[in-house]
C-alpha cells in the first residue's frame, strides 16, 4: 500500500521568523507518518478530513491582518486616518517611512504566506485523494481553497509587487533531496504579472462554477466573491493605461447578477443584527466567545464590551481632511462611521470631543472584506475609464442616494467624474481598508498624499518617493533566503 511521507507546502518555509502571535493559531495536521517512499501521496483519507483542514485555512483570516494591519495600510497609511495609537511601528505608516525592519511588516508577511501556505496544502492533497471519493466534493473544496490563495496573493502583490510564489508539496527534506527542493524552500522572487497570471488562473470559470451561487454575505468563498474579486484583480493589474476595463464591468456585473442588493438603512451593516446582509459578499464571522471574538474591537474603539470606555489611544483616528467632505447635516455615512466621544488623550482633536473609528462597535461584530457598495462604485470606475461617465455617476448616485445627500449632476465630464468616483469610494468606505489601494491603483498616492493635512491645517508631506507604494520586503525573510531581494529605495 502506497504510503504518506511528510508533505509540506513550501510556502511554509517563507515564515519561520514569524510571530509567537501565530503560533497560537489553529495549527493544521498535515499529513500520515511514513518514511519509506518519497511518493506523494494525500494527507487525507476522508472528506472530513480535508473539510477540516478548509475550515483551518478559513480560520487565518482571523488573525492580526484583517484585524488592525488592514487598516493600518487601507486607511492609516492613506488620507483617510492618523495613526492614533504610538509605537514606532505604527507611525511608521502614518508617516510613509516604513522600513525593512518593521515588526508589523513582518507579521503581515508571515500571516499572508500562512493564509496561502494553508490554502495550498488543501489544494493540492485533495487532488492525490484516493480516485474512489467522489469527484464533485473533491472540486469544491479545491475551489474554495483556491479562492482562499488567491485573496491571499491578491494582497501580496499589492502589497510588496513581485513576491515568492510556490505552489508545490515538499517531502521530508534529506541529505539526498536538499539540493533539489532547495530553491522550492528558499524561492526568489516572483514578477507581479506571473502572480496576477497565477491568481486568475486560480479564479477561472470552471473553479467559480464550483463555489455555492449566494445572494447574501458568507464567511465562504462564493460565486459572487470569487468574480468580485476578479473585477479588483483586472481593475489593478497592470499599467492603468493597458488595463482592460471591460472586464472590470463584466465582472462587476456578474456579482450584481447573484442578486445582491444594498440594504436601505446603511447603519445596518455595521450592527450584529445586521450579519451577512444581501449587501455584505465576503464576510469575517465573529461571536461573544473568548477565542472567536473580533479583536478590532479594542484596536479601533473601546476597553469594554457594552459601552465606549476608552483608556489608551486608538488606532485610526479620522483626519481633519477627510471629516471636512461629510456632508455632516445630511450624510448618514457620517454618525455610522465615525463615534465623537471623550478620551483621555488630546493628540489630534480635544480630549472632550474626540472621533474614533465606528464600523466595528461590538466584540462580536463581523468584517466586511467584500461588499456590493464597494463593486458598485468599482464598476463606475471602470465606466469612467471607458469614457461613460454619465453611467458613471448614476451609480455614485444610487450610493449617495442612500446616503441621503443629493445626487451630482449626471452630464459632467470624465475628468470630474473621475474624481466623483475617487471620492465617493473615501466617503462609503471609510474605515474598511480600501484608501490607500485606491489612490495606488488609480495613481494618485502622491498627488493625493502631498495635499494632506496634519492635526495643524499644515501640509504633511513636502515630497514623497513612487517606491512608497509598496512595501520593503521583511529584512529578517532576507536574512533567512539569500534569493529575496529588496523593493527599489528600502
Amino acid at each position: 500500500m502506497k504510503k504518506t511521507i511528510l508533505i509540506i507546502t513550501a510556502c511554509a518555509l517563507l515564515f519561520v521568523s514569524c510571530d509567537d502571535f501565530l503560533n497560537e493559531q489553529p495549527q493544521s495536521d498535515l499529513t500520515r507518518r511514513s518514511t519509506d517512499t518519497t511518493e506523494l501521496a494525500s494527507a487525507y483519507s476522508s472528506l472530513a478530513d480535508a473539510q477540516a483542514e478548509l475550515n483551518g485555512a478559513y480560520a487565518l483570516f482571523k488573525t492580526d491582518i484583517y484585524e488592525l494591519e488592514n487598516y493600518m495600510v487601507g486607511d492609516v497609511m492613506s488620507d483617510n486616518c492618523y495613526v492614533g495609537g504610538d509605537g514606532v511601528n505604527e507611525e511608521q505608516f502614518d508617516d510613509l517611512a516604513v522600513t525593512a525592519k518593521n515588526s508589523l511588516v513582518e507579521v503581515m508577511w508571515s500571516e499572508y504566506y500562512s493564509l496561502i501556505g494553508s490554502a495550498t496544502n488543501v489544494v493540492e492533497n485533495v487532488k492525490l485523494m484516493d480516485d474512489s471519493i467522489d469527484d464533485t466534493s473533491k472540486n469544491k473544496i479545491i475551489a474554495e481553497a483556491k479562492f482562499i490563495r488567491a485573496w491571499a496573493y491578491f494582497d501580496v502583490v499589492r502589497l510588496w509587487g513581485a513576491a515568492p510564489m510556490t505552489l508545490e508539496l515538499l517531502p521530508s527534506i534529506t541529505v539526498d533531496n536538499i539540493d533539489e527542493y532547495y530553491p522550492i524552500m528558499y524561492p526568489a522572487r516572483t514578477s507581479a504579472e506571473d502572480i496576477y497570471a497565477q491568481i486568475l488562473s486560480d479564479l477561472d470559470d470552471s473553479t467559480i462554477a464550483m463555489l455555492d451561487s449566494k445572494s447574501n454575505g458568507a464567511f465562504e468563498a462564493t460565486q459572487g466573491a470569487a468574480y468580485g474579486l476578479k473585477a479588483k484583480v483586472y481593475a489593478t493589474m497592470g499599467e492603468k493605461s493597458d488595463r482592460d476595463y471591460q472586464k472590470v464591468v463584466d465582472y462587476c456585473d456578474k456579482v450584481i447578477a447573484q442578486g445582491y442588493k444594498l440594504v436601505d438603512n446603511f447603519d445596518d451593516l455595521w450592527t450584529v443584527d445586521g450579519k451577512f446582509s444581501t449587501e455584505s459578499i465576503f464576510e469575517l464571522y465573529f461571536t461573544n466567545d473568548s477565542e472567536q471574538h473580533n479583536w478590532a474591537y479594542w484596536v479601533l474603539l473601546s476597553d469594554v464590551s457594552g459601552s465606549i470606555e476608552v483608556t489608551w489611544r486608538r488606532y485610526c483616528t479620522p483626519t481633519q481632511d477627510v471629516i471636512a467632505k461629510f456632508d455632516k447635516a445630511n450624510d448618514v455615512r457620517y454618525a455610522s462611521t465615525i463615534y465623537w466621544t471623550q478620551v483621555p488623550y488630546d493628540t489630534y482633536y480635544s480630549a472632550d470631543n474626540y472621533p474614533l473609528a465606528y464600523k466595528i462597535r461590538q466584540k462580536d461584530n463581523d468584517i466586511i472584506l467584500l461588499r456590493l457598495a464597494d463593486i458598485l462604485l468599482l464598476k463606475a470606475e471602470a465606466l469612467v475609464e471607458l469614457n461613460e461617465p454619465e453611467s458613471a455617476i448614476k451609480i455614485v448616485n444610487e450610493i449617495r442616494t442612500r446616503a441621503h445627500v443629493s445626487t451630482l449632476d449626471e452630464s459632467m465630464g470624465t475628468d470630474d467624474a473621475r474624481l466623483a468616483v475617487e471620492n465617493e469610494r473615501q466617503l462609503e468606505l471609510l474605515l474598511e481598508g480600501q484608501r490607500w489601494y485606491d489612490l495606488v491603483r488609480n495613481d494618485r498616492m502622491e498627488a493625493v498624499m502631498l495635499t494632506a493635512h496634519d492635526k495643524n491645517g499644515d501640509l504633511r508631506f513636502s515630497k514623497i518617493d513612487s517606491f512608497r507604494r509598496f512595501l520593503p520586503i521583511p529584512q529578517d525573510q532576507i536574512d533567512i533566503n539569500e534569493r529575496l531581494t529588496q523593493n527599489e529605495g528600502y
